[in-house]
């Protein structure tokens, strides 16, 4: 279902997120690896500069950024679970299927959702959270929409508010968003929607589930910051009419997309290497940075290493669900055995590789605790060779490199971030995702999704690729 709204305004993007919390580990930063380093010496980077180049000057972010409107636009929000992921699985698993790599789906299941549809007269239906005791129901309630400001006196409320869908600024705390639902609802409302203002890491408030304490019966809607300011916008042109459905969706199966590179010589040894993305999105969110822009690179790497031989099996992971708390990668993780584990020498996991937002300065290769491991090393020892600073290493703790990292598997994040260097408890992250503004429009810059290419494939490629005479790492 296309979520489109009424075209997007240019928000102000600088700003400044304090404190590690929202993400649950601090990311700090470290010097990006230059040539000469512990990393790598000059002669390594002589010896391998001929396999870098069969990475380098093949990956082209436009290739990849075709993948990203194809999953962000074509398709939409893919939340784990629903229909819009399994349709996003399935072209994952087609454009594998055409580069010759054999695929499997791996699905598991995911608790129920709650979701609200705002359809507009003209056709335009905007998803948002719906509150899993306000009224759900296939028939929908229609009405004219009122703009009310506070909501937390009765008095807020005008006399003709019986019948209306009533938006409010949903206030900060729980107990106090569910004092104005209750004053809307007193005051006669059909409907409420609840506009978020700030999200939990800085961005603009995305869509959420109400959380009542009390069933209503009206539905009560979560709504976006840009929806609650697309809406007010509408709302000084004119009178505005919605329709709001909100549906229980239960029984619901995630699922992962596995496609394995068998390697060709197993003389090395009996080892693989996985580059993975998630790609699901927030309800709401088309995703294009989170995470189409990880699937993108994801797929154009590896349409570029099928042809080469590979001294390790290397496997290519979209897993769902990352967005309701890691379930894919947790799932992957937990169907391994000890072996299966052990077999695996590092992950390099893809996640909001292309944003355009100025202040996410660098390309960060983040593990969890902050120390080095073979991803690390590989990633900073390719940008090294490539003359790439972009590249930096960090501590994150809030992605699908996580349940590997708890495995004891090295793994490493790779996000473009920005970290101050006066105070590293200071970082930047783009304001739009996790929101309908993460668009390619908006949020998708094509030479930082071509350096993301170069690192990232660089980096697989010098850990997985066939030794040759004069190629030892």
């Amino acid at each position: 279902m296309k979520t489109h709204g009424p075209t997007l305004k240019k928000l102000v993007l600088s700003y400044a997120l304090v404190g590690a919390l929202a993400f649950g580990a601090l990311p700090a930063a470290m010097p990006t690896a230059e040539a000469g380093s512990p990393l790598v010496t000059t002669a390594a980077a002589a010896a391998v500069s001929g396999q870098d180049q069969k990475i380098i000057k093949r990956v082209e972010a436009a290739r990849a950024i075709e993948h990203v409107r194809y999953l962000s636009e074509e398709i939409g929000p893919r939340v784990g679970g629903l229909e819009g992921e399994k349709i996003a699985a399935d072209y994952i698993a087609a454009e594998f299927s055409k580069l010759g790599f054999e695929v499997e789906y791996q699905p598991f299941p995911v608790a129920d959702q709650y979701v609200g549809a705002a359809a507009f007269s003209d056709g335009t239906v905007w998803d948002m959270g719906a509150a899993p005791n306000g009224k759900i129901s296939n028939e929908s309630v229609s009405g004219e929409v009122i703009y009310v400001e506070g909501g937390l006196d009765a008095a807020d409320f005008p006399a003709d508010t019986q019948g209306k869908i009533v938006l409010l600024t949903r206030e900060a705390s729980t107990s106090a968003y569910r004092s104005q639902v209750a004053n809307a609802i007193d005051a006669g409302a059909a409907g409420v929607i609840l506009q978020s203002v700030n999200g939990s890491r800085g961005n603009y408030g995305s869509t959420f589930n109400p959380n009542l304490t009390t069933a209503a019966d009206v539905p009560v809607f979560g709504a976006a910051f840009i929806q609650g300011e697309w809406l007010k916008d509408q709302l000084a042109e004119g009178a505005v009419n919605l329709d709001l459905t909100a549906v229980h969706h239960t029984d619901l199966e995630s699922l992962n997309v596995i496609a394995t590179k068998k390697a060709k010589n197993k003389k090395a040894g009996d080892s693989e290497v996985l580059l993975t993305a998630h790609m699901d999105s927030v309800l709401g969110a088309p995703g294009a940075n989170d995470n189409a822009s990880g699937v993108g690179l994801m797929l154009e790497v590896a349409r570029v290493v099928k042809s080469y031989n590979t001294d390790k099996d290397l496997k290519f992971v979209a897993f769902g669900s990352e967005e309701r708390g890691l379930l894919g990668a947790r799932h992957y993780v937990d169907q391994l055995s000890q072996p299966e584990r052990d077999r695996i020498d590092g992950v390099f996991n893809a996640d909001m590789v292309a944003t355009s937002y100025d202040k996410a300065t660098h390309l960060y290769a983040m593990t969890v605790d902050g120390s080095e491991n073979l991803v690390t090393d590989a990633s900073l020892a390719a940008g090294a060779r490539l003359g790439n600073s972009d590249i930096q290493a960090g501590r994150f703790g809030s992605s699908d490199h996580v349940p590997f990292h708890n495995a004891g598997i090295p793994a490493a994040l790779f996000i473009w971030m920005g970290i101050d260097s006066w105070d590293p408890l200071v970082y930047h992250i783009e304001k739009v995702y996790h929101t309908p503004q993460d668009t390619i429009e908006d949020n998708i810059s094509e030479e930082r999704m071509q350096s993301a290419l170069e690192v990232i494939g660089a980096g697989v490629f010098d850990v997985v690729r066939k030794q040759t005479p004069g190629n030892k790492r």
